[in-house]
């Protein structure tokens, strides 16, 4: 039979265990949360990757204020409010559909539907040429058309 004073002991320990464990998991949350804020914010140092990945220094810094304001309860949407107001919109990850950043979004949609319809007029009007003969007679017909102009050019001119 287990002496009094290991049980004492064994129990003591699960005591604190049982305490420890809403502060891991608090812990646990506030790296999320800090993650995924991170995520969604480009270091301004690192070109094309986001606070969360960045080994730089500023980013290191940035993911400390991220985890203060996190744990003094401030929401997600207020610590990036903070950030475009320190950086601008081009600290986001995704910037904002709006200004000039709407022509980023806008563009590539612009320009395949402007090729495409490009594309389809001069589909169309190959296709409809007025006084062309399709195939082979088409290209024996502007041959004789060059021969004719080219043996008028030298009866003009006389070579």
């Amino acid at each position: 039979m287990p002496s009094r004073s290991l049980l004492r002991l064994l129990a003591g320990l699960i005591v604190l265990i049982a305490l420890a464990m809403p502060a891991l998991a608090r812990a646990d949350a506030i790296d999320d949360s800090v993650r995924r804020i991170a995520l969604q914010l480009q270091c301004p140092v690192c070109e094309g990757e986001s606070v969360a990945d960045s080994p730089s220094g500023l980013a290191t810094d940035m993911r400390a204020l991220i985890r203060t304001r996190v744990a003094a309860g401030v929401s997600d949407q207020a610590i990036l409010d903070e950030f475009v107001a320190s950086y601008g919109d081009s600290i986001l990850t995704e910037p904002p559909k709006r200004g000039i950043s709407l022509g980023v979004w806008l563009g590539p949609v612009v320009g395949v539907v402007l090729g495409a319809a490009v594309l389809g007029l001069l589909l169309w009007t190959w296709r409809h040429a007025p006084g062309r003969a399709p195939g082979l007679a088409s290209a024996a017909s502007t041959d004789t058309e060059v021969a004719d102009e080219f043996r008028r050019f030298r009866e003009e001119f006389g070579r």
